[in-house]
């Protein structure tokens, strides 16, 4: 009767079957310092200097939100209420492997925040049965995160860190569904 041997499976002994139970171990992780250390725990060290290595490739890609100022007051604090509801930009998490359609990369953090168009068009402006909440200017914004892919040829994750493009709502309106022609 031949034994199992008793080494527990590297978590880099990865094959495509277990990229789900990977994203999910990786996903419980706190920093980057630990998923590295999952990964390779006798050199997590070296990865971590590799990553953050500076390269001609790396720089210059940071993207800086521009912040505007409020700076209106609104003495209609109920009509305030009703903007905060209704449709607006508003935080939405969103995978990233099912927003960038990759299902053969893991990516660390596994989900960001981005703007969406959301609330509701209770008091939509327009004459139609069914309103919705619509983006009227969309922005690509980038955001570094660490990548993990599997090596061609070779056991082990290739690591990097890579800027990833969402899609931002900067602005919504809502919009007459049923009649595309107001």
């Amino acid at each position: 009767m031949q034994s199992e041997s008793s080494t527990p499976a590297s978590p880099l002994a990865t094959t495509q079957q277990r990229v789900e139970v990977l994203t999910e171990e990786v996903s419980r992780l706190q920093t980057v310092e630990e998923v590295l250390r999952y990964l390779e725990p006798d050199r997590w060290h070296l990865d971590m200097e590799d990553l953050y290595k500076p390269t001609w490739h790396l720089l210059g890609k940071s993207f800086i939100q521009q912040r505007k100022s409020r700076g209106v007051v609104d003495l209609n604090l109920l009509r305030e209420e009703v903007r905060l509801y209704s449709c607006t930009p508003r935080n939405f998490s969103v995978s990233l492997r099912e927003e960038l359609r990759r299902t053969d990369v893991i990516y660390w953090p596994s989900c960001l925040l981005v703007q969406r168009c959301g609330g509701n068009c209770a008091c939509c402006a327009h004459r139609c049965h069914d309103c919705q909440c619509q983006p009227t200017r969309v922005a690509k914004k980038y955001h570094e995160v660490l990548m993990l892919k599997h090596r061609v040829g070779s056991r082990g994750l290739q690591k990097s860190l890579a800027d990833v493009p969402l899609e931002h709502h900067e602005e919504c309106s809502c919009v007459c569904k049923d009649d595309d022609s107001d």
